[in-house]
This record gives C-alpha cells, sequence and structure tokens, in this order.
C-alpha cells in the first residue's frame, strides 16, 4: 500500500496503516448501508444522524479501541467523556462526516479518522467511498491521495482562484468593495474534511466556513492540508488545538500558504453569522 510516506516513525507507520485500513472498512460499510437504506433522524434541529452512522461508529471504534487500547477516544456519535481523552493519544473520528450527502447518496462525504499527540494530528487519513479517494498523512511526512503526493495550490492571487464555500458566504465575499471574481465549486459538497482534502490535493484553492465546527469535523484534513503545504486556521486565523475542554472551533479558513493570508486580510470586519 505504501503507507506511510517513508522514514516515519515505526509507531505512526503503524497507525497509519490501521487508520487506513479501518477506513476503507468503514467506508465499505457505509456502502452497505447506502444500498439497503439506513433510517434517518435529527439528533438537533438540522443535524442528521442515520443508522450507517452509529454502525460505522461502532465498527471503528472496535477496531481502534481494540488495537490501541491505550489510546483515548473522541467521536461525534459516541457522548464525550473527558475521561476516556484524558490520554496524550487520543483517537478522533467522524464516522460519516457529511451525513446529508450520504443520506441523498451523493459523493460528498468522507470517513474520518485522526490520531492525535497531545492536541496535535499526528496521523490521519480520510476516505471518500463513493470517489474511492484516500487521503492520508502523518507529521512531517508529508501528505498522499491514493498513495501519491499531493501539493496544495501555490495561487498567490485572489482573482480567478478557485473556492469551497456555501452561495451566501461567496455573495457576502463578493459585496466587499475589492473582492475579485472568484470561481466556486458548485454544488458544494457537504462534508467539510472532504472539501478541505481536496484543497490539499491542488484541486480547489481555498475551503471557507464560518459557522463553528468541531475537532472530529476537521482534525484529520487540518493535518493532511498542513502536509500538503497549506494552512488551516480557524475564522480569527487562530491555529488549530485539538481536544480541549471545548471541542467546537469558530469556522475554519484553510487555502495554500500563498493564499490564505489574502483572504484572511479580506476577512476582517466581515460579520459572521451566528453558529
Amino acid at each position: 500500500m505504501g503507507w506511510p510516506l517513508p522514514g516515519a516513525s515505526a509507531a505512526l507507520d503503524a497507525d497509519l496503516d490501521l487508520i487506513v485500513d479501518v477506513a476503507r472498512e468503514a467506508g465499505q460499510l457505509s456502502l452497505e448501508w447506502l444500498k439497503k437504506g439506513a433510517k434517518a433522524w435529527d439528533k438537533s434541529p438540522g443535524n442528521v444522524v442515520t443508522e450507517a452512522d452509529i454502525a460505522v461508529n461502532d465498527l471503528i471504534a472496535r477496531r481502534l479501541r481494540s488495537a490501541r487500547p491505550d489510546y483515548g477516544w473522541l467521536s461525534e456519535e459516541t457522548r464525550d467523556n473527558p475521561a476516556d481523552r484524558s490520554q496524550r493519544r487520543v483517537w478522533v473520528v467522524d464516522p460519516i462526516d457529511g451525513t446529508g450527502a450520504f443520506v441523498r447518496g451523493e459523493p460528498g462525504y468522507c470517513i474520518s479518522i485522526a490520531r492525535l499527540e497531545g492536541p496535535l494530528p499526528v496521523a490521519g487519513a480520510l476516505f471518500n467511498p463513493l470517489t474511492n479517494e484516500m487521503f492520508a498523512a502523518t507529521e512531517g511526512r508529508g501528505a498522499t491521495l491514493n498513495g501519491s503526493r499531493i501539493t496544495a495550490s501555490p495561487t498567490c492571487a485572489l482573482g480567478g482562484c478557485g473556492m469551497i464555500l456555501r452561495p451566501e458566504i461567496h455573495a457576502r465575499l463578493q459585496a466587499h468593495p475589492d473582492w475579485p471574481e472568484t470561481r466556486l465549486l458548485t454544488p458544494m459538497p457537504n462534508s467539510i474534511a472532504y472539501r478541505i482534502a481536496l484543497v490539499a490535493a491542488g484541486k480547489w484553492d481555498a475551503a471557507i466556513g464560518l459557522s463553528g465546527t468541531n475537532d472530529w469535523d476537521i482534525a484529520a484534513a487540518v493535518l493532511i492540508l498542513e502536509e500538503a503545504g497549506g494552512i488551516a486556521t480557524d475564522g480569527n486565523g487562530q491555529a488549530f488545538a485539538f481536544n480541549q475542554e471545548v471541542t467546537r472551533h469558530l469556522g475554519i479558513v484553510a487555502a495554500g500558504a500563498a493564499l490564505h493570508p489574502l483572504i484572511m486580510e479580506k476577512l476582517q470586519g466581515l460579520s459572521r453569522p451566528a453558529t
């Protein structure tokens, strides 16, 4: 498989191998549920969950926690238990990021798994089962897509760049007095993790979300983008620290290293919608 890139430590080698294997297995299970149909309900207003989310979460938990019983655990579909994530090494999981896309059978969802060392992700993978794309990275060793190294876009100008964000946010940005014409990916993939991965792969130049994000939404994707040479910060330009007392963040701005500061400059003073 060629995971991870040569030179990584033995521990990260083993952890990334495990993450990739489990992500593929979880992706296959999600496809089985997609084929037979999964009951869906709102766990909070506008926040859908399905039988598949729970089943995939259970599979990932069983596989990862049996293989690494001394690692902590944080997942969107597991009730938060601070004692369960008090270890220095913690799994952070979103079993199906982009559940809305999953329900509609669209290729805008993915399986997201990261391993933290303290507050930072050091190994992670995102798997899109419908496109068969496996994004993976380990700290300091680069990022890959299906085994080939990826690099974020070197774009250094806003004019003409390709962005992934909600159309209403795009309209607000274009209302800025000196915001140039930019391209917008439509339809926008439901999964924020997958959007960030597309930026990491250099397929798009930036992904912006100004509403709240959670550790499990972005931990693996942030590592993959950074290892691809990009930058990811919250909406205020602050670096991410994961597995803190509060696991929610003020949005995300993900872009190539040259483009990110230009976006942040324009975002200053832009009113942010309620999260």
